[in-house]
């Protein structure tokens, strides 16, 4: 069973402008009625500068939402995915720096392999908009149909589109098979649930270019992503989507996914 989201836990790394996330987290938190938190980790940017109480006094004034300040030891992504289980929270928004990619998979994957919600992530390039669309990339992989439900619940949030983008191995035809029939069942799952839609399917290998060039016809956009997959999506795709996208990317980690329980199909 998915589980309802009730809060956002936000930061930011000191690389990055935190203004551009500061907006994001709070129109997400404004919009959905959510709680907002910020976790201040030892690489996280000085939102408060020392003076705590002068600082959410200055929030409210100016983002007309209070906030909640924790400053908590430890990197920022693995400590803002522990303070995620601690506080019973499956929504993050984080602006940072894209990890790079190393041995064994590295990169995003490994970043957001301790996570159990949905993220929306603002690289150093990113500005914010409030996105009228949503791509959402579909692999021949069971699991990328698995988002169907977080990308709902932001979609219901923010009023976008949803855009299933079926890619499939152009040499395959298993796969162009299972790509066809999770994307008729994406585009079906946003329309049973009162959420604009549309559906395309396009075979090709350099996924990220695909995914890349779809988002740029339907900015304001934001791009949906797995963060670890066996398919066509594999680890190498998915960081050059994040590191290359100047929208928001918003990440289902795979252990949010195998541990969810399905979307009911």
């Amino acid at each position: 069973m998915d589980r309802k989201t009730t809060r956002i836990l936000f930061t930011i790394d000191k690389n990055v402008n935190p203004e551009e996330t500061i907006k994001a987290a709070v129109e997400i938190s404004r919009k959905a009625n959510l709680s907002l938190t910020y976790i201040h980790t030892d690489e996280s940017y000085d939102l408060c500068n020392g003076d705590l109480d002068a600082c959410k006094k200055d929030f409210k004034l100016k983002y007309y939402k209070d906030l909640e300040y924790e400053k908590v030891n430890g990197s920022l992504w693995k400590t803002l995915a522990k303070q995620g289980v601690e506080k019973d929270c499956n929504m993050f928004v984080v602006g940072a720096k894209t990890e790079k990619a190393g041995l064994f998979g590295g990169g995003m994957a490994a970043v957001m392999s301790s996570f159990q919600g949905g993220v929306l992530f603002l690289n150093e390039n990113t500005q914010w908009l409030t996105p009228k669309s949503i791509v959402m990339p579909l692999d021949g992989q069971s699991e990328t149909r698995q988002k169907f439900y977080r990308v709902s619940e932001w979609a219901g949030f923010t009023r976008a589109k949803v855009y299933v983008l079926g890619v499939s191995n152009p040499s395959d035809k298993e796969d162009k098979t299972y790509v066809h029939t999770y994307s008729i069942q994406g585009e079906n799952y946003m329309l049973e649930r009162k959420i604009q839609a549309s559906r395309e399917e396009v075979e090709a290998k350099e996924c990220a270019k695909t995914i890349l060039d779809k988002a740029a016809t339907l900015k304001p956009c934001w791009i949906s992503a797995v963060s670890n997959t066996e398919g066509i999506f594999k680890t190498s795709s998915f960081q050059k989507v994040c590191e290359q996208a100047d929208e928001p990317i918003l990440i289902m980690p795979y252990q949010e996914i195998v541990g969810s329980g399905g979307v009911g199909y």
